[in-house]
């Protein structure tokens, strides 16, 4: 009983890059697929949706188009499945100087660089 037996073989390991989706909130992945087009008219096998996940904060969501159809049935379904999340940085505002000078007064939406630098970016 110390000897394996011929037919068994480890298991692959499983795919596991998925990112940061653990950590996006669901309701964000579900709200995100409905902006998407309808998965059985759509021509791309995979579409990027840019989002803002609460505490996450801007999250790039990455879709695969799937098939699914039961083993005798004579009609088959598509569905987005949400594959990959990744972290986006804020993007720089067009509002700073082309000097990178921070403009006199921010609004509500651009605030500067906490670190001292003439950057300005974009906080939800």
């Amino acid at each position: 009983m110390t000897q394996r037996s011929a037919l068994t073989a480890p298991l692959a390991p499983a795919r596991s890059d998925n990112g940061i989706l653990a950590r996006v909130p669901g309701q964000y992945i579900a709200l995100a697929s409905r902006s998407l087009p309808d998965p059985a008219c759509a021509v791309e096998h995979e579409m990027r949706v840019e989002i803002d996940a609460a505490w996450a904060g801007r999250v790039r969501l990455t879709f695969e188009k799937q098939r699914y159809c039961r083993p005798k049935a004579k009609t088959s379904y598509w569905a987005w499945h949400c594959r990959h999340a990744e972290a986006v940085a804020a993007p720089i505002i067009a509002a700073c100087g082309e000097d990178g000078s921070r403009p006199t007064s921010p609004g509500p939406t651009d605030q500067a660089s906490p670190d001292g630098d003439n950057t300005c970016t974009v906080r939800p």
